[in-house]
């Protein structure tokens, strides 16, 4: 079958055809640029090789919205390991059945999300590693299970490799990334999204339906591990 990867549609195409520097991401006072996003997916590209994660694993992601959680999305697919954004208003057990359901290897979560990753490895574990993405005066056996057979926690500043990273041999058809469902039946449920599914939504409701082209800007309420707010933050602006 013929390659296709829904991270190099997303961002590397658009550096391809001379938007690098063009701006991505507004975020916080900030612009970040589509080069600067295909740098930060090598990084996490890198961090997944160096913990042990590969194609087809399973990375939950407790993030908020901004250019650290896109990085972790687009490097996720870059490197065909299935992204599994997760609602950051779940408890920590939640997120442990959730990371057990997915059979998840790695945990990714922002600064404040910290405290969830003890009561998440008791519910899963699974769980090999715990990525801590600011910094914090907190010391790291703050986010252990306290036992020593938890996960290993890494601070994403430790894991600095930013060098360019191949793309993983991806079809259209190959699972990209889950999204789970709100739970209102019971534990949430897995959804598997294709590669492909990412540009099909854009070309019939970004480009059909709401006419969006390079001169638009996209604010979003809903958050990226909503279906809609991915759509919204990253797969149709970008």
């Amino acid at each position: 079958m013929t390659s296709y990867n829904a991270a190099v549609w997303l961002v590397d195409r658009n550096v391809e055809q001379g938007r690098g520097q063009a701006v991505a991401i507004r975020s916080a006072g900030a612009d970040v640029t589509y080069h600067d996003v295909l740098s930060s997916a090598w990084r996490v590209q890198h961090a997944l090789a160096d913990l042990g994660v590969g194609p087809g694993e399973r990375v939950v992601l407790v993030a908020n919205d901004g250019p650290d959680m896109v990085a972790w999305i687009v490097g996720c697919l870059r490197s065909g390991v299935i992204p599994v954004p997760v609602s950051t208003m779940l408890t920590g057990g939640d997120v442990g059945a959730i990371i057990d359901d997915a059979a998840a290897s790695m945990l990714v979560v922002s600064q404040e999300y910290g405290g969830l990753v003890g009561t998440a490895a008791r519910t899963a574990a699974g769980v090999r590693h715990a990525v801590v993405l600011e910094e914090s005066t907190a010391p790291d056996t703050a986010f252990t299970t306290g036992g020593g057979d938890g996960p290993v926690v890494t601070r994403w500043s430790a894991l600095a490799d930013a060098s360019e990273a191949p793309v993983a041999d991806t079809t259209a058809d190959a699972s990209a990334f889950w999204l789970y469902s709100s739970g209102t039946t019971g534990l949430p449920k897995g959804v598997i999204h294709r590669h492909a599914s990412m540009e099909a939504t854009f070309d019939t409701y970004a480009r059909a339906v709401l006419g969006a082209g390079p001169d638009d800007r996209f604010l979003s309420v809903a958050k990226l591990f909503f279906a809609y707010g991915l759509g919204n933050s990253l797969t149709f602006p970008f």
